[in-house]
């Protein structure tokens, strides 16, 4: 299947090597990632949509719109840019009156949005539309041993009835990921919480880094070895924005945070430096122990 690869802004300056396994394994999966150019800004909801809202829309409109001539779905890797491309498309294709007076502005940049195609998170096109069988096939090197604590984020979750990924008050799918690689999902206290990204860059650091912090204890009193995310602020927030945490709040512990794709390239044989955790601030010599003896 073919998509429409719409990378967003974080990833390709902050987390280049999440980009590059995607294009890496994903291929491997059935997922064809087709590189559009002219992609913008989804665009990001504090910065533009909400001071902004119309703007926003368009901007999000010309994305779509974009897509739309190439004739294929989005696929993303960010829960953000789902969230606000999806939420635009539906309001779009339900609002004529609104998609009129987009309209009218696109057509300064000879596109118009039609409502042609869909917005996927590539987490619910690997467990809707590939399947988990088909990604345990691929598991050549089982997580057997290791621990795992899923982080789903906030923006796939809701409203729920728009984003459809997950039951915002018990989300499990995570958890069914990663077992399929052989890991141990664990559940522990504040699972729904905000890893606090956004408060923490567009509000109050100190209060972002106590909710991280109760998070954080949380999976570490649970037992975890590590953190599977599929977002990349939730990636930020957990690896960059733990670290910057734990010397505020005085943690003695440290989780390594994944992003979903990682643990599925080192399933798939490729070291740890390979899938770019050399890249990452929070590093913990038991997980990579445990990594090493899977790898070996």
């Amino acid at each position: 299947m073919r998509f429409s690869f719409f990378k967003g802004c974080f990833i390709p300056i902050r987390q280049p090597h999440i980009e590059k396994i995607a294009y890496q394994i994903l291929p491997e999966l059935g997922i064809e990632l087709e590189s559009v150019t002219g992609f913008t800004c989804c665009p990001e909801p504090m910065g533009v949509s909400l001071p902004h809202k119309f703007t926003g829309i368009v901007f999000a409109a010309r994305n779509l719109a974009i897509a739309e001539e190439k004739g294929n779905d989005i696929i993303t890797l960010c829960n953000g840019c789902t969230y606000t491309l999806k939420q635009v498309n539906m309001q779009l294709k339900r609002d004529s009156e609104l998609r009129d007076k987009v309209n009218e502005i696109l057509a300064e940049t000879d596109l118009q949005f039609k409502g042609s195609i869909k917005v996927k998170h590539f987490a619910k096109v690997l467990t809707e539309e590939i399947g988990l069988e088909k990604i345990r096939g691929k598991v050549e090197k089982p997580l057997k041993g290791l621990r795992v604590a899923s982080h789903t984020g906030c923006h796939i979750l809701s409203p729920p009835e728009i984003m459809e990924f997950d039951d915002p008050l018990n989300p499990v799918r995570l958890d069914e990921m990663i077992k399929i690689l052989g890991a141990e999902p664990i559940d522990y206290s504040y699972k729904t919480q905000c890893c606090g990204w956004t408060l923490s860059n567009f509000g109050d650091r100190a209060s972002a880094n106590r909710l991280l912090g109760d998070k954080l204890r949380g999976m570490h009193d649970a037992g975890a070895d590590s953190i599977n995310v599929i977002c990349p602020q939730c990636l930020a927030q957990l690896d960059t924005g733990q670290m910057m945490a734990g010397r505020t709040l005085k943690l003695d512990f440290e989780l390594p945070a994944l992003f979903y794709l990682q643990y599925l390239a080192l399933t798939m044989g490729y070291s740890l430096n390979e899938v770019g955790y050399g890249s990452h601030r929070v590093k913990d010599p038991g997980f990579e122990a445990k990594i090493r003896g899977i790898l070996a």
